[in-house]
């Protein structure tokens, strides 16, 4: 290879590593930012619809392959069946919160009236409509008196 040669691919693998921070800039600043506060509307809003037996609106928070899973009366079965403890809960917490791309795993937590606390790990999904929730999955219940750690304002 001629002297001319090499340094013609020279600039050119310079110019593609110039470049690159740039490229990668633009699509990072593209992103969009998730706000936790936008993820815990959704599950509240979907425990909001199960506590007023509004399961078409429950339903309608659920992603698209839990609805391609369930129909709507299949959904309101497995919910009543799986997660009776959601609907009476009488408060409920949010944790930690991880977001990679278009997918989001929130930690729930779901007091009743005895003291008694009933973590839950809800995995969400960004889709068209917005974000959707794909999965839940109960954890073991914690002794009653258990207490959340954090401040309570």
């Amino acid at each position: 290879m001629g002297t001319r040669r090499k340094i013609l691919v020279l600039f050119f693998f310079l110019a593609v590593c110039g470049t690159a921070p740039l490229v990668n800039s633009r699509l990072l600043s593209r992103r969009e930012i998730v706000r936790p506060s936008d993820l815990y509307e959704v599950v509240y809003s979907q425990l909001a619809a199960f506590r007023a037996s509004d399961f078409s609106g429950a339903y309608s928070r659920a992603s698209n392959g839990i609805q391609q899973k369930f129909n709507r009366e299949q959904f309101e079965s497995m919910v009543r069946r799986e997660y009776p403890g959601i609907t009476v809960a009488a408060k409920v917490e949010f944790g930690s919160v991880r977001c990679r791309e278009h997918h989001a795993i929130i930690q729930v937590f779901f007091m009743d009236r005895d003291g008694g606390v009933q973590p839950c790990i809800y995995s969400l999904i960004f889709e068209d409509e917005g974000w959707k929730i794909d999965g839940a999955r109960m954890l073991p219940r914690w002794p009653r008196g258990s207490r959340l750690q954090g401040i309570e304002a």
